[in-house]
C-alpha cells in the first residue's frame, strides 16, 4: 500500500534540494515499486520549476500569510522545514480534482500571488482541442495532459505539457509563450509547432510556421543551450529514464505537415520499428499491445493511414512484412 504522506514528503525534500542520500534512495524505490507515482512526481516537478523557493525571513513571513489565506494550517515550526511537504500535499490533493492552485513566490519587490491552473488530461484513444484565453489554439493528443491558467497575467504565457500537442499561438510580442515539459521548454512569440514529450521517449519539437527557441534542461551551474527551429525543422532530444538531462540533441529537416498529421486523424510511419508503431497504435486505439516473441519488435515498416481501423492498419502492415496478429476487444497480440 502506498504511503501517501511519505511520498509527498520525500518528493518535496528532493525537489527543494534538502533530501539526504537515504531519502533519495527511498524515493527512487517508491517510484520503481509504484509506477503510478511517476506521473504525479513529474507534475509536482513542473510546479517546483515555476516557483522560486527561498528560505529568507521575508519569504517565510509572506508564505505564512499566503498559507493562512488558503486555509493551510501553519504551526510554530519554521516554514523552511515544514513548507515542502505541506505545499506538495496541497498540490497533490488539488490535482485529483483537475484544478490546481499553487504559490508562486516572486522576488522581494513583487507580491506573493496565487496562480490557478486548469488541467485537461486525455486517456488513450482520446484527442481534444483547447482554446486559451489569449486566442491560442491547442490540439492535445491521446494519453497527454496540459496545465494552463484561466487568464495569462504577467509578462509571459506559460503552460505545462506531458505527452503531445500541436500549438497555434496567437501573436503577442510583449508576452512570449512558453511550453514547459519535463526535459526543457519551448519559447515562442506567435507561431505554430508540435511538441512530443511522452514519458520515457525522446522529446521532439517541429515547427510549421514562425520560429521557436528550444531550451533543454541542464545540470545546475551549466549554461542551457538554445536551439532555434524554423519551418520544416525538427529537434530531437534523447533522454534517460533515470533523469531527464539531455544525452544528445539532433536537429534535422522534417515535414511539419506529417508531424501534425495526428491532429487530422492520420498516422504516418516511416521506417519505424514495429515496437514503436505498436506504442502509437496502443495510444491511438486504447488496446493493450503485447508481443508473443521478440523478433517482430525490430521489424522496420513504413505506412500512411487516414482514419483507418486498427484491423485495416494491421492487415496492411502485415502484408509489407510477414507477421501474425490477433485483435480482441481489449488487446492486440503480435507474433512471428
Amino acid at each position: 500500500m502506498i504511503n501517501e504522506e511519505l511520498f509527498t514528503t520525500l518528493a518535496a525534500r528532493k525537489l527543494a534540494g534538502e533530501a539526504t542520500t537515504a531519502e533519495l534512495l527511498e524515493l527512487d524505490g517508491m517510484l520503481q515499486e509504484y509506477p503510478e507515482l511517476r506521473e504525479r512526481y513529474q507534475l509536482l516537478q513542473q510546479y517546483f520549476k515555476v516557483s522560486s523557493y527561498h528560505s529568507s525571513a521575508d519569504t517565510e513571513l509572506a508564505l505564512q500569510r499566503t498559507l493562512s489565506r488558503i486555509s493551510v494550517p501553519v504551526s510554530n515550526t519554521p516554514v523552511r522545514k515544514m513548507f515542502p511537504w505541506k505545499w506538495v500535499g496541497a498540490a497533490a490533493a488539488a490535482v485529483l480534482i483537475g484544478i490546481v492552485s499553487f504559490v508562486v513566490l516572486r522576488p522581494k519587490d513583487h507580491p506573493v500571488e496565487m496562480v490557478k491552473l486548469m488541467e485537461r488530461q486525455n486517456g488513450k484513444a482520446t484527442r481534444a482541442s483547447i482554446e486559451l484565453a489569449d486566442g491560442s489554439k491547442i490540439w492535445l493528443n491521446a494519453e497527454s495532459k496540459l496545465s494552463y491558467p484561466e487568464v495569462f497575467d504577467g509578462n509571459t504565457r506559460e503552460v505545462y505539457l506531458t505527452g503531445e500537442a500541436f500549438f497555434d499561438i496567437a501573436p503577442n510580442p510583449k508576452k512570449p509563450f512558453i511550453v514547459h515539459f519535463n526535459a526543457g521548454s519551448v519559447h515562442v512569440l506567435g507561431t505554430s509547432f508540435n511538441v512530443r514529450a511522452y514519458e520515457n521517449e525522446a522529446v521532439q519539437t517541429s515547427v510549421r510556421t514562425g520560429k521557436v527557441a528550444f531550451i533543454p534542461n541542464r545540470k545546475q551551474g551549466e549554461k542551457p543551450d538554445t536551439i532555434f527551429i524554423t519551418p520544416d525543422e525538427k529537434v530531437t532530444l534523447q533522454t534517460t529514464v533515470a533523469d531527464t538531462k539531455s544525452n544528445g540533441i539532433v536537429k534535422e529537416i522534417t515535414s511539419s505537415e506529417e508531424d501534425k498529421a495526428w491532429t487530422e486523424g492520420r498516422l504516418i510511419f516511416r521506417d519505424e520499428t514495429l515496437e514503436d508503431i505498436a506504442s502509437e497504435l496502443e495510444r491511438t486505439f486504447g488496446k493493450k499491445v503485447t508481443f508473443g516473441n521478440d523478433a517482430p519488435r525490430y521489424y522496420r515498416l513504413t505506412g500512411a493511414f487516414q482514419d483507418n481501423s486498427l484491423q485495416d492498419i494491421m492487415y496492411y502492415l502485415a502484408r509489407s512484412k510477414a507477421f501474425h496478429y490477433t485483435i480482441t476487444d481489449s488487446t492486440l497480440l503480435i507474433t512471428e
